[in-house]
């Protein structure tokens, strides 16, 4: 059986000294490396803090890389050192910037245990320091976060519960006794005396979006005057661990009201409220978030901290988007082609996104060279247990004093593992088989800047397991790029590019035939909305959607095709049309 952990189960408190461990079904791309695998590659193991970052160009300006210090308070394996470097890639630099997922993404003031070795990327003059630098082992799964909340350290694979516990498990593998560096205390760390000191009544909204803007109103009392963090379940560990806010996500704070917006890699789960005094509480309701969308960290050193921009997608190929190009490789492995093909065409028929392919091309790197590349890694270029890897490279536009109008896509590049136990298709992958275009599909929902959620109905879900076939986009799926690509056709008249336009593309008989004969009136609408069959074909349900992809309603419209709406509020909503044979999705506003 497939096991799966949801913040529910995440959120119960474990009471005991002895560390136990939660499998978690395989992540989205990555296959899981084992505790056992990760000592014995490692030559570093250190707990540690983030105490800083800065990014850089590679020596020859083609990728972008942050440079993480860590404060060590106890090794494990290898060399006693006090300060260490870990090097991770993407970041950004002046303005221009790189995402790569799956990669490891560390915040200030994390903690955690680090599974390292030696760096081998070559990064300009400006890096240079005498801290020894070190990459993490097995990319994402190299770190185990702490949640000093619950007492647990996690990776994508696995929740050790009991961070004492889990110390002596890689003692008795690294057959030695950890070293303390510093006087760092776990049980201090993981204490909570003061967690009826803030007490939290009310979220709203309770379902929204991530890396949005969209802002979420709590209510309680005992927040302080003095702003604090607001936490959210981490989307990129099924929600195992909490990220934070940053300072300037953090709109308002008193001591009743909070009002901060939504990160990008913000999950569904609880919301944790902590004030000043380090006093906290967390929700008893759920917060849900259907769809998050790429965000990218800009620190105007003016002493607020990092500020958070939305991306877009512009005309890049002056034929109103991007040209996407084959590897000559890649291109001749004809199964993997279609079943590339087939995942792109998912992406581009539903959100329009405007996409091309075009010739093949000899360039076999992913790299800020022009060049949206698809191939194969060679050899052991991707870490251990990275299937595939989605690179996103933006450039800032519009930039006046401590603002960035916008931040565009300038590059796409994607690469998959050639050393992975694929199944190609069209036939449904079957363990220990992985689908290769249920893995394509996801990385290009990361190269249409969305990102991870909690969901296992969707496909930008979190988690995938050997044998698991997500090839269909969901509602919150097409909600997330129908919301990027929507911004993205807007013209801004100081950007040097012009705005994406739509692809269009060219549907099956059955669903151009459904397209075209329904109508909508009135359009916008008030208390009723009639749908109109226009070849009088034969339907049979329409669900209606909002914005955030939240199923509204669904009605049998094989008889009455009415609709009462009176009960939605104003504002843009979906409907999805079903018919014997196909479907189509339309938009209608209430006014």
């Amino acid at each position: 059986m497939k096991q799966r952990i949801t913040s529910k189960i995440i959120a119960i408190s474990f009471c005991i000294s002895l560390s136990s461990t939660i499998a978690i079904a395989q992540q989205g791309m990555l296959s899981k490396v084992s505790l056992e695998d990760q000592v014995v590659s490692s030559t570093l193991i250190v707990e540690g803090k983030v105490i800083s970052k800065k990014s850089y160009w590679d020596v020859n300006h083609q990728n972008i890389y942050t440079v993480n210090e860590i404060e060590v308070y106890k090794v494990f394996k290898g060399q006693l050192l006090t300060t260490i470097e870990v090097v991770t890639p993407g970041g950004v630099v002046d303005f221009q910037a790189e995402q790569v997922s799956p990669s490891l993404g560390l915040a200030r003031n994390s903690i955690g245990i680090f599974m390292l070795y030696e760096n081998d990327k070559q990064l300009s003059s400006d890096a240079l320091s005498d801290n020894s630098k070190f990459k993490p082992f097995s990319s994402i799964q190299g770190f185990y976060k702490y949640n000093k909340y619950e007492n647990l350290a996690a990776n994508p694979f696995f929740i050790k519960v009991g961070i004492s516990g889990f110390y002596t498990e890689i003692e008795n593998l690294v057959g030695r006794s950890k070293i303390n560096i510093s006087n760092f205390d776990i049980d201090v760390f993981t204490q909570n005396s003061n967690v009826l000191a803030v007490a939290i009544t009310s979220i709203a909204p309770m379902t929204s979006s991530a890396g949005t803007e969209s802002v979420l109103t709590i209510t309680g009392t005992g927040f302080g005057a003095t702003t604090g963090t607001v936490s959210f379940r981490n989307a990129d560990d099924g929600g195992a661990t909490y990220i934070n806010a940053l300072p300037t996500q953090i709109d308002t704070w008193t001591d009743t009201e909070i009002t901060v917006e939504i990160p990008s890699s913000a999950g569904t789960g609880d919301v944790r409220v902590s004030h000043a005094t380090d006093a906290t509480s967390a929700t008893s309701s759920i917060l849900t978030i259907s769809y998050a969308e790429t965000t990218f960290n800009y620190d105007w050193s003016n002493g607020l901290g990092p500020e958070a921009y939305q991306t877009r997608h512009k005309d890049i190929n002056g034929s109103g988007g991007y040209t996407w190009q084959m590897f000559t490789g890649f291109d001749a492995n004809t199964t993997a082609n279609e079943s590339f093909v087939r995942s792109f065409d998912t992406w581009r028929c539903e959100t329009k996104v405007n996409w091309t392919i075009g010739a093949t091309t000899s360039t076999n790197v992913a790299e800020f060279d022009g060049i949206n590349v698809i191939r194969f890694d060679i050899g052991a270029e991707l870490p251990a247990g990275v299937l595939g890897r989605a690179s996103t490279y933006a450039s800032a536009n519009c930039v006046v004093t401590d603002v960035i109008v916008y931040w565009y896509v300038a590059e796409l590049d994607i690469v998959f593992d050639d050393g992975a136990n694929w199944e190609f298709g069209p036939t449904n992958a079957v363990a220990p088989k992985v689908d290769f275009e249920s893995v394509s599909a996801h990385e290009l929902g990361h190269s249409h800047q969305l990102l991870h959620v909690i969901d296992s109905g969707v496909l930008m879900h979190w988690s995938i397991a050997a044998g698991d076939n997500n090839r269909v986009l969901s509602t919150n799926d097409i909600a997330g790029g129908n919301d990027v690509q929507s911004r993205s056709l807007v013209d801004i008249p100081c950007a040097p590019v012009d705005p994406m336009t739509d692809y269009v593309c060219n549907l099956s008989v059955a669903d151009q035939l459904l397209a075209e004969s329904i109508v909508l009136y009135p359009n916008p609408a008030t208390n009723k909305l009639f749908i109109e069959n226009k070849r009088f074909l034969n339907l049979e349900s329409a669900t209606i959607f909002d914005v955030t992809g939240r199923k509204l309603m669904t009605k049998d419209i094989s008889e009455n095709k009415v609709l009462d709406i009176k009960q939605l509020s104003q504002g843009i909503y979906f409907i999805n049309i079903l018919s014997d044979n196909a479907t189509t999705t339309k938009r209608f506003i209430v006014k």
